[in-house]
């Protein structure tokens, strides 16, 4: 079904899950042709601008979108390819972009960037920011109410 075709009266539960969909559609397809999916290339990415993290400090990010044994498998792939360097023992253990790791972001940024620039056509900053705003209002309201 086309985007024209879905009446815009439908709930911000629909548009949240349908827009995660898409976008995870579009950027998976990008990516693809260099080896990578969303969930790949946010990993690697996290680890980039994190400088130096921890698996469980990956996992408070990705939570949402993988679970901790697929993001084991991630890390594990990324360390075999040369491009993360882990220090220490398991759960303390430290990641780090090796320099192929950051070649390979650059890459992916590359395409990531163009991705991103086709989905905030027409919608300016301001906008965006209302968005994010408004969402981490109502998860706070939900996560608040888990209280009561």
């Amino acid at each position: 079904m086309a985007h024209q075709d879905i009446p815009k009266h439908k709930p911000i539960g629909y548009w949240l899950k349908h827009a995660d969909n898409v976008i995870t559609e579009h950027i998976d397809r990008v990516l693809s042709e260099n080896g990578f999916t969303r969930s790949r290339w946010q990993v690697l990415n996290i680890v980039y601008q994190a400088g130096t993290i921890t698996r469980s400090g990956v996992l408070d990010t990705m939570q949402t979108f993988i679970e901790a044994r697929q993001l084991d498998e991630i890390i594990e792939e990324f360390v075999e390819q040369g491009w993360v360097v882990e220090h220490g023992e398991e759960e303390g253990a430290q990641l780090t972009l090796a320099e192929a790791g950051k070649a390979q972001r650059e890459t992916i940024f590359e395409l990531q960037s163009e991705v991103r620039r086709r989905t905030m056509q027409g919608i300016t900053e301001r906008e965006y920011a209302t968005v994010i705003d408004v969402l981490e209002r109502m998860v706070s309201n939900l996560e608040r109410g888990k209280e009561h």
